[in-house]
């Protein structure tokens, strides 16, 4: 029982629909994981929306695609507004000792600034779970023109969201505050 109101999104389909009373009031289509970053089948509550949100890069992406590229080159993530952080505080890339650290060892965050690079884009749709998958805008807006939108690593990145969040927003018992 998903409830009165609920987002259901169709994985095979790659389609999100708002629901409420039965009756979907809002369809999109959305790009979802990769087969070798499948996203996972789970049921979560909403809590808030994130607007122009930071892109806190996930463990995995920045050991395996990041650290790579970091070890090549310290820079090699600046264009993209990302940063290293180390205690919460950034630091320069090139200070950092890249080639002693591995997927196993690797003792700094990376962050993406808010912006139009950003890989959440301007709004990301937060149900806290154990898989950290959101539903979020995205700077790839030309995928969605594809007919098989399989790209993202796990995440639901949907068509227009601010049309999205409107709905939500508008939705009668939801205020701006409890979202």
């Amino acid at each position: 029982d998903f409830g009165s109101t609920y987002i259901f999104v169709n994985l095979a389909d790659q389609v999100l629909k708002l629901v409420k009373d039965e009756k979907t009031i809002h369809a999109a289509i959305v790009q979802v994981g990769l087969p070798f970053h499948r996203t996972p089948v789970f049921t979560e509550m909403m809590e808030y929306l994130d607007f122009n949100p930071f892109w806190n890069v996930p463990y995995s992406i920045a050991t395996k695609e990041y650290l790579p590229k970091l070890k090549r080159n310290p820079y090699a993530l600046s264009r993209q507004n990302i940063k290293v952080l180390r205690n919460g505080q950034a630091v320069d890339p090139g200070s950092v000792p890249w080639t002693s650290y591995s997927r196993s060892r690797f003792p700094v965050r990376l962050r993406q600034d808010p912006g139009p690079k950003n890989a959440l884009g301007r709004v990301k749709f937060m149900f806290p779970n154990k898989f950290n998958i959101y539903i979020h805008d995205t700077p790839s807006k030309s995928k969605f023109q594809r007919s098989s939108r399989y790209f993202s690593h796990g995440c639901i990145r949907v068509n227009n969201p601010f049309l999205l969040a409107e709905k939500i927003l508008g939705l009668q018992g939801v205020s701006r505050n409890s979202i």
